[in-house]
């Protein structure tokens, strides 16, 4: 008996082989049409992440640019660089000043004197009351933390981090108790008063008198500095805003030797700035033809060439820089025949120079000007719900649908495959049949040949 499918079938069909070459003849037209779809759509998806990525970082620089830390961008120079430092924010106070330090500020230390033995044994029990910059610690000492490096601890826990810390220093003379204050200048002088208990915390107590049981170790002093002889008394070394915008970095005292400091426009940022626009804009350029573009000798168009959403923004940038031709030029920046972007950096800062406010009135923040339009634009394309967003949701729903049809045909080919399996076996049975009736007879017909 043949067995269905087998190749030695008397018949010569294989039923599951010749319904999978029929299936695969019947579906190539479809699977060439759904994979040329697949190809185009996946193209798409590329070119509009890339368009996103460049657009994304063009408008980050418009957004520096427009934030006004540009514009207004400060830099400090020093007649020497000695006994501080400086930095200017943006917006600062332009102009010359004459600097003196006369003193820094200095966070006052205290320290007992040395306790010897193993750190086992208690010290002292009552109650120590410790004052700094207006507050008031109370710790209760008892022989459960009446130890040196128990009263650190219930100091340490009473302050928080805050204020003041107590530490441990063992020298050759045993154990020392030091606090300090966490802030500089006179007003965080440290007091420490010791009442109660056993009146061994008398050795911790402080009142800058001569029967202080602690020694100071450090004074507490108050910075003090001089600009154009206005003066300026502070309990820290970073001095802010005795000149508008300008913080001064205390760092060594100089009475009599007076610093002239110099606040002017930060031109070096703005360039940077400019540069990076300039680069971010020519870069955004490039994304728009790789994705655009035509190969004539090959005949082979970009995922996007066309594309009236491309043309649009492209558009829309050209026209935005043809209106601020002028004040580009007066900041050293032309327009190619491509439509990038060169900047002449030797002619931006003479621009600059002869008109500051040139830079304002392309990259201001106001969304009249060209930085404004700009990114306007950019917003359209990127923001959410925008016209990229919209695109990809549109690439998506097609991948979406082009799974959803790919599937389908997979169905039906499946139920055609075996329908015509079922089709290529029955033909194979009758065929069988009509070969043994066929050698039946043959064989009758030899037989009575024989006979006669």
């Amino acid at each position: 008996m043949t067995t269905i499918g087998s190749t030695s079938s008397s018949s010569g069909i294989d039923p599951a082989t010749m319904a999978a070459q029929l299936v695969a003849a019947e579906r190539a037209p479809t699977d060439t049409r759904y994979a040329a779809t697949q190809t185009k759509i996946t193209a798409q998806v590329s070119a509009v992440a890339t368009l996103r990525s460049a657009f994304s970082n063009l408008d980050s620089s418009l957004t520096v640019l427009q934030g006004g830390s540009t514009a207004n961008a400060r830099a400090v120079s020093l007649s020497a660089n000695t006994g501080f430092s400086a930095t200017a924010a943006a917006g600062a106070a332009r102009g010359s000043y004459n600097v003196e330090v006369l003193s820094l500020a200095a966070a006052q230390k205290l320290a007992s004197s040395g306790f010897s033995g193993d750190g086992t044994t208690v010290v002292g029990t009552g109650n120590l009351s410790i004052s700094y910059g207006g507050k008031t610690l109370s710790v209760d000492i008892t022989t459960a933390n009446g130890t040196l490096s128990g009263i650190r601890d219930a100091i340490n826990t009473a302050a928080g981090g805050s204020g003041i810390s107590a530490s441990i220093v063992t020298g050759d003379d045993g154990a020392h108790l030091v606090l300090t204050s966490l802030d500089g200048g006179t007003a965080n002088q440290i007091s420490v008063t010791a009442s109660g208990g056993d009146g061994g915390l008398a050795a911790f107590s402080y009142d800058g008198g001569a029967g202080s049981g602690m020694t100071q170790l450090v004074a507490a002093s108050d910075a003090q500095v001089k600009v154009d002889g206005v003066l300026r008394t502070s309990s820290s070394n970073t001095i802010t805003e005795l000149v508008q915008g300008v913080t001064l970095n205390l760092k060594a005292a100089a009475p009599g030797t007076v610093i002239s400091m110099d606040v002017a426009t930060d031109t070096s940022a703005q360039l940077s700035a400019v540069k990076d626009f300039v680069d971010k804009f020519n870069a955004a350029l490039y994304a728009i033809a790789s994705t655009t573009n035509y190969n004539a000798s090959t005949k082979v168009a970009a995922a996007l060439n066309g594309d009236a959403m491309v043309r649009g923004v492209t558009s829309q940038l050209r026209n935005t820089l043809s209106a601020n031709v002028v004040d580009l030029k007066s900041l050293g920046i032309s327009i190619g025949t491509d439509g990038t972007l060169t900047l002449d950096q030797t002619q931006f800062n003479a621009g600059l120079s002869k008109d500051p406010a040139a830079l304002s009135r392309v990259f201001g923040s106001g969304s009249d000007t060209m930085a404004g339009k700009m990114a306007t634009t950019m917003g359209a394309m990127i923001d959410s719900g925008g016209l990229l967003s919209t695109r990809s949701d549109s690439l998506t729903a097609q991948t979406k649908k082009l799974d959803a049809q790919k599937e389908a045909l997979d169905t039906r080919m499946a139920a055609a495959e075996a329908r015509y399996k079922a089709q290529f076996t029955a033909l194979d049975t009758m065929m069988t049949k009509l070969q043994s009736t066929s050698d039946f007879l043959t064989q009758q017909l030899k037989k009575s040949s024989s006979d006669d």
